[in-house]
């Protein structure tokens, strides 16, 4: 499996990566009339040899083979990708990465190709608003559009679930719950009742999911306070076999403690970027991520021209915090002025900060 990029990657590759949970999520959330032509136990994680460089850093390297019941020849291929915001041309990344799997995975004696199922779980706030086919890229007639190559993929939109109607196990209903909510500014009061449901997952796979879910709260926000961990951990954990409960809960904290800062935000504190967050002056704290959030575009997009840089000057510290989350998905200049022209409208924005800076040194 490819090195981990973010911290979606993170939670997503570390649950979804298991066979069992991957087999748990498909039977929950794939159309009926896909699943029941699987047969069950035949999911197996493929390698990640398919993907090339360029497309690492959109796609989360999981591909599992899965066997289809007696009297169907042949495997399917389920590629499971994750969105945190809509991307128009998702389906043209599917389309790339696909060609690839299709040449691999070409049945030799047959000549004929095994299917491949593009799944994108998307858990971002607003609703997915982009088109389920390959075919809505086209420019042109329509007429001329439907006789042109043409594939949907299947989405499962978090974001159109309420929380009740979150299906699967233990491990996937508490990752997905996790993933819709990891920007919600109430996480810290939904931790307990998400870690709860671990109760029904056997305790080997409940602390390897708890680690993992330390480290992920760990670099996407900074409001979920060691006594909030604390509580939600004891909530997950009302027993914990051979091993005293405050030892367990101690040591899960200081992990907590430890992950609290994604690497780039560390790396920005040691230049001296943050330092009005450790003033505690809040426009101190916007001006300065404002100049980090514009050295990471730069360093991602290549460049910013001027009207971009002074955009992203005038944004909110909230907006900004988005925007560090949101540029990890980011393929190119487009994707940003859509996410900048996606924002709700002021009439008088906040003041720009006096200096940023255009690239990491």
């Amino acid at each position: 499996m490819s090195k981990v990029s973010n911290p979606y990657d993170l939670l997503f590759k570390a649950v979804f990566g298991q066979p069992d949970e991957a087999e748990d999520f498909a039977r929950h959330y794939l159309p009926p009339s896909i699943w029941n032509t699987f047969a069950p136990g035949t999911f197996r994680l493929r390698k990640d040899s398919f993907v090339d460089e360029a497309l690492r850093e959109n796609f989360s390297d999981l591909l599992y083979q899965v066997d289809f019941k007696a009297g169907h020849n042949g495997f399917v291929c389920i590629l499971f990708e994750h969105k945190s915001y809509p991307q128009k041309d998702v389906a043209f990344q599917l389309f790339r990465y696909l060609t690839r799997v299709l040449i691999e995975s070409r049945e030799e004696a047959t000549g004929l190709l095994s299917p491949v199922l593009p799944v994108v779980v998307y858990h971002g706030a607003e609703k997915w608003n982009v088109p389920l086919n390959f075919a809505a890229l086209y420019a042109g007639p329509e007429f001329l559009r439907k006789d042109l190559l043409d594939f949907s993929y299947h989405l499962c939109d978090l974001s159109s679930y309420h929380d009740t109607e979150i299906r699967g196990g233990a491990i996937v209903a508490a990752t997905l719950l996790l993933l819709k909510h990891s920007r919600s500014a109430d996480l810290p009061d939904r931790l307990p009742g998400f870690f709860k449901l671990l109760r029904a997952a056997n305790e080997q796979s409940t602390l390897a999911f708890l680690r993992t879910a330390l480290q992920y709260i760990g670099m996407v926000t900074n409001k979920v306070t060691k006594d909030h961990f604390r509580a939600a951990v004891k909530a997950a954990l009302p027993h914990t076999g051979a091993i005293p409960m405050n030892k367990l809960i101690e040591d899960f904290v200081d992990e907590f403690m430890a992950a609290r800062e994604p690497e780039l935000i560390r790396r920005g504190r040691e230049q001296g970027i943050l330092q009005g967050i450790e003033q505690g002056m809040m426009e101190g704290r916007r001006r300065e991520a404002s100049s980090l959030t514009i050295r990471l575009l730069t360093r991602k997009l290549g460049g910013l021209d001027d009207p971009t840089r002074d955009r992203v000057g005038q944004l909110s510290l909230e907006e900004l915090e988005a925007l560090g989350e949101a540029l990890l998905d980011f393929t190119g200049s487009a994707d940003m002025e859509q996410w900048l022209d996606a924002l709700p409208k002021r009439s008088a924005p906040p003041q720009p900060g006096a200096d940023t800076e255009a690239s990491l040194e």
